[in-house]
């Protein structure tokens, strides 16, 4: 698993890279928690190279997402691919967090 961040209108993209499951999820979940805690609170997370992603993968979605919440902040979705999105849908995700087919839309929705 790969995270890198970069920042475009005000908001912190956050793109993964590879497969967010129960071996990556530990690692993964530090970067996101630490990137929640930062000082900018709008964070588009960015699937658009995710391959695959299990429960433990939506756990560490749903813990950034409720650190940004509770600090007044925002997390959000874009360009999951079939699978992903397949997955986000089947567990009740999608009703939780908001997912973006582009990251322009994503963008403009903060």
């Amino acid at each position: 698993m790969e995270i890198s961040t970069r920042e475009a209108y005000g908001v912190q993209i956050v793109d993964m890279k590879g497969r967010l499951d129960s071996r990556t999820a530990g690692p993964s979940s530090d970067e996101l928690v630490r990137i929640a805690k930062g000082e900018n609170k709008q964070v588009l997370i960015n699937l658009g190279e995710l391959e695959f992603i299990t429960s433990a993968g939506l756990r560490v979605l749903l813990v950034a997402a409720k650190l940004l919440q509770t600090s007044g902040g925002a997390l959000k979705l874009c360009n999951a691919n079939e699978m992903v999105q397949q997955v986000l849908e089947t567990s009740g995700f999608n009703s939780l967090l908001k997912l973006y087919p582009t990251e322009a839309d994503a963008i403009k929705s903060f």
